[in-house]
């Protein structure tokens, strides 16, 4: 067998290999595979944790730092500023912030946003903290209707915060006075509140102060209540003596608030939030029983209204009924003299009361039956030591008929002149009058008719025959003589009434005198005349 054949057949024999491509990944990229599925996973993970981005606005960010200042909340940190940028007017800061994704639902128009820095206002010193720390941005979340994520930050940190439990209202005044953020409001010497914020009044006639009460206190707010300032001593001096009167030290370095109940309004319902209060000045003008509607007449004087101020009260019989708004001067040509008209606020409900007692429908017939009983206006004084003076609506026995002027709708009431307006008055008058008799020539005349009666004597004495016609001829010119002695410019008698007239001329003068020192200074009753 040859070689061919053997091959052939073992070719034959054998089972054929059958060559197939296999395909296969390369362990090269299971690295670059990996962590492109990782770098998914946390682009994931971080674009779901990511909460929203803010930009807020600021006046001035002195101390916030991109990249390091903090947002916290309730000191918990919950996002930090990413930039700090200004505005496109260069007027105000601009501040972005990113927050954590929890933060997202309170991102509403009732979120605010401040830097908290060390700060003192109202006695309480806060943001001590920020000397080591640095400042930071602090957040008030607040949940509302309207998602925002644009912010102008409060240049003032607000004193309370959402969720604090108590109840805000607001006060109107005329002036702040010495209040301020944080200002502290009492009630029977505790603490129960704070000032929160105060502007001004549309028109600048007057301030509203907010202010928080807090809870359980906010329930002793009630519809009647009265707040006044406590910020001061109320010095008091009447029949019981000097007393002083002052809510606490606190409030006379920062001011305060005082809240009360009068006794005589007693079962009120407890008032709701926001409701709008009165702030009086003082406790009494708080506490005085208060009417809403007012009537206003016109007072003219003529005299010194030296000490009569706009606010003085005005009073009926020494009850107050009204006060004083307004003090001008006018001149009347017909009498050529100078008037004070003074314009005074009453209360109706006082004068319909009153009208009511006299039987009358109108004011104007009211105050017309009071005159004809002599009601008259009269200026007195209610301080010896400050010299201020209030307006009295009194009944004066021996004064002119009067009646009441109604010009321009505006109601005119009588007046009357103080006593020692009066006094003075009349005491010049009585020297005008006796300064005005011509007492030298009434002495003349007397003289030169006794001595034509004594030369008319001396005539008859010489023709009278009888004894008896002597003897009374004698005792005539007895008489003249007596009566010329007695009148001659020599005599006792008339230099004793020359000396009357002129004690009497000095002492309307003293009296004068007086009455103009206490009109200018009514304290030196007490303290004296100063020594010049």
């Amino acid at each position: 067998m040859t070689e061919e054949n053997t091959a052939s057949s073992l070719s034959t024999e054998l089972p054929q290999a059958t060559v197939c491509k296999k395909k296969s990944i390369s362990l090269i990229w299971v690295v670059p595979l990996a962590a492109l599925i990782i770098g998914i996973g946390l682009a994931y993970n971080t674009m779901m944790a990511k909460g929203p981005t803010v930009t807020i606005t600021f006046a001035s960010v002195e101390g916030v730092e991109a990249g390091k200042t903090k947002v916290k909340y309730k000191d918990v940190e919950i996002g930090k500023v990413t930039n700090v940028e200004l505005a496109e007017d260069f007027k105000r800061v601009r501040v972005t912030v990113s927050l954590v994704k929890e933060a997202d639902a309170y991102m509403t128009n009732h979120t605010s946003f401040w830097i908290v820095r060390p700060r003192l206002s109202g006695g309480n010193v806060t943001g001590l903290g920020t000397l080591l720390s640095g400042a930071y941005i602090a957040v008030d979340p607040g949940k509302g209707e309207t998602s925002q994520y644009e912010f102008t930050g409060l240049e003032i940190p607000p004193v309370v915060t959402g969720g604090t439990p108590g109840k805000l209202f607001t006060l109107k005044a005329l002036e702040l006075g010495s209040l301020d953020y944080g200002s502290p409001i009492y009630y029977r010497g505790i603490t129960v509140g704070q000032v929160v914020g105060y502007n001004l009044q549309k028109g600048g006639k007057g301030v509203d102060v907010t202010i928080f009460i807090k809870e359980p206190y906010d329930t002793y707010v009630k519809d009647s209540s009265r707040f006044w300032l406590a910020s001061g001593v109320d010095l008091t001096m009447d029949a019981n003596g000097v007393s002083v009167d002052t809510a606490s030290m606190v409030s006379l370095l920062i001011g305060g608030i005082t809240l009360n109940n009068p006794d005589y309004m007693q079962g009120t319902p407890v008032a709701d939030a926001g409701d709008i209060f009165q702030l009086y000045p003082t406790r009494d003008a708080a506490m005085t029983r208060q009417f809403a509607q007012k009537e206003y007449f016109l007072l003219k004087f003529n005299q010194s209204v030296r000490g009569l101020t706009i606010g003085a009260p005005v009073e009926f019989k020494g009850f107050p009924v009204g006060r004083v708004v307004d003090v001008g001067i006018e001149f009347d040509w017909t009498k050529k003299q100078v008037l004070v008209p003074v314009r005074i606020e009453i209360e109706s409900e006082r004068l319909r009361k009153i009208a009511a007692e006299t039987g009358t429908d109108t004011t104007e017939a009211m105050l017309n039956l009071l005159v004809e009983q002599g009601l008259r206006g009269q200026l007195r004084t209610g301080n010896l030591l400050t010299g201020k003076l209030f307006v009295a609506l009194d009944f004066f026995s021996k004064v002119s008929p009067a009646k009441v002027v109604v010009q321009n709708g505006i109601t005119e009431i009588p007046t009357t002149a103080t006593p020692i307006e009066e006094l003075t008055s009349n005491m010049t008058a009585l020297l005008e009058k006796l300064q005005k008799i011509p007492m030298k020539e009434i002495g003349n005349n007397a003289i030169e008719t006794l001595q034509g009666i004594k030369k008319a004597s001396n005539k008859l004495e010489k023709l009278a025959d009888s004894d008896e016609l002597r003897l009374t001829f004698q005792r005539a010119r007895q008489t003249m003589e007596e009566a010329n002695s007695l009148l001659s410019k020599d005599s006792t008698t008339i230099v004793e009434l020359q000396r009357a007239l002129r004690e009497m001329s000095e002492a309307a003068r003293a009296v004068r005198s007086l009455a103009d020192q206490l009109e200018r200074h009514p304290e030196s009753l007490i303290r004296g005349k100063e020594a010049r």
